[in-house]
């Protein structure tokens, strides 16, 4: 066992002594953050370390259909933190609820200072992939079953395996995993695109994929749509909706994105509480969490050096 995995466990068991251990995900958590939650029970489980997994808000509706599918029930994990609790963060680096912070495993990268005795954020296609490589690292013979959810994670979180984050190899890993537990390939790409109906009304479409963020104090609100048949007359419904919701909102800044995994592009609307929006276009698949909120935490952290308006636009 390394050095990281043996700091890891430390922290972990006396962080359990002090109280209760509690793992989460972020708030309307989406398949990579349930499954990050599970296999980090399993790891600490291992050690024998008890923790228990607590949700306070709602999973997606594609990570509670998948979830179930591979086997887990989110339901149970449905409950509140309290101020006591030990919290180990995973898929996100910044406490959302009630606890202290003592274990923050997250590959969404950061310039924040990230509370917590073992921070690891490390560039990977999903945290939960990153967890199950801790377990392997720690001796672990991770089953079928634990397995197929750091699959399942890859897939969905990066647009089945389409997206900028996910390297070369991870990628290999996952359609080798797929085909060696058998699992349903087209399934898992279909999810993974997750095209989005368009006949949806607007102030749907305008509200997926829904997380906020806060960077230093300055929250961010972010959603996206996944399709290759937007217009322009759909998207200015779309925009008029999210002008309305930024100004409501109390974030300095909403950033909606629209992923094309087609046609293998992004375009980024920045919007401000004023109602100004502000384009960005990419010529790749670019991921939300990767790229696109360390671009707003850099620009919102040289508009608070110059003693700007928070807001980047």
């Amino acid at each position: 066992m390394d050095g990281q995995i043996q700091a890891l466990r430390a922290v972990a068991t006396r962080a359990a002594q002090r109280g209760r251990l509690v793992i989460t995900g972020h708030d309307e958590p989406d398949t990579d953050s349930v499954a990050s939650c599970v296999l980090m029970r399993a790891l600490l489980s291992h050690w024998d370390v008890q923790a228990q997994i607590v949700l306070p808000t709602f999973a997606e509706a594609q990570a509670k259909r998948v979830m179930q599918r591979l086997g887990v029930d989110v339901s149970p994990m449905y409950a509140q933190t309290e101020a006591a609790d030990q919290l180990v963060l995973v898929d996100h680096h910044s406490a959302l609820h009630p606890g202290h912070v003592v274990i923050c495993v997250d590959h969404h990268p950061t310039a924040c200072r990230v509370e917590g005795e073992y921070v690891q954020i490390a560039p990977c296609g999903a945290c939960a992939f990153q967890v199950y490589r801790l377990m392997e690292r720690a001796g672990m013979e991770p089953d079928a079953a634990l397995k197929r959810l750091a699959v399942a994670a890859l897939y969905l979180d990066t647009v089945a395996l389409r997206s900028e984050k996910i390297s070369a190899q991870e990628a290999q890993w996952a359609r080798e995993g797929a085909a060696h537990l058998g699992m349903d390939v087209q399934w898992l790409t279909a999810e993974g695109l997750q095209m989005d109906d368009l006949t949806q009304p607007p102030e749907a479409l305008a509200m997926t994929g829904k997380k906020a963020y806060d960077f230093g104090g300055r929250r961010v609100v972010s959603t996206c749509v996944q399709t290759d048949a937007m217009t322009p007359a759909l998207l200015e419904r779309i925009l008029a909706v999210l002008r309305t919701a930024a100004q409501e909102s109390g974030a300095c800044l909403w950033v909606y994105l629209v992923h094309d995994p087609v046609n293998l592009r992004s375009v980024r609307y920045d919007i401000t509480p004023d109602g100004r929006v502000a384009i960005t276009r990419y010529d790749t698949l670019v991921s939300r969490g990767k790229t696109v909120m360390p671009q707003v935490e850099q620009s919102l952290s040289r508009a608070a050096v110059k003693g700007e308006d928070q807001s980047p636009v």
